[in-house]
């Protein structure tokens, strides 16, 4: 089956990684039919690294990190991902935020704005992998 070339009467669209192996899968809504997962089955294209920001309600700050912003630099380039709640029509990304790395072996900057205005850096033990970081208290579980 070649999923990309049928036409879906889509009404939503929701994206994360659904298996935990670093690549962004799809999960289309449809109008008066079943959804279709569209899970991405490509050869990994480089590292990456997956961010759970958990807020701290106690500072002002939601507990699900919405309004936060995440500044990661790996191989001299620096990315931004921001924690949003209904950016999509009918359906919810997962929270979670995925930087792809490219060759880059570590990440060398992390820094998180989070939602109430406090600033935060981070430093990262390990790529490939989804972890979570908690307001004030950094990489946790």
């Amino acid at each position: 089956m070649m999923p990309l070339a049928n036409a879906w009467p889509g009404r939503g669209l929701a994206i994360g990684d659904l298996d935990g192996d670093g690549r962004v899968d799809l999960l289309l809504n449809n109008l008066d039919a079943k959804p279709v997962l569209l899970r991405n089955v490509a050869p990994a294209a480089g590292h990456w690294l997956g961010l759970r920001l958990i807020g701290d309600v106690a500072k002002q700050s939601p507990r699900d990190a919405t309004g936060s912003v995440a500044y990661l630099t790996a191989g001299g380039m620096r990315r931004r991902q921001d924690v949003l709640s209904g950016a999509v029509y009918c359906s919810q990304n997962d929270a979670t935020l995925h930087f792809g790395l490219g060759s880059a072996m570590k990440v060398e900057k992390l820094e998180i704005k989070w939602s109430n205005g406090d600033v935060e850096t981070v430093d990262m033990p390990a790529i490939d992998r989804v972890l979570t970081i908690t307001q004030g208290r950094g990489v946790t579980r």
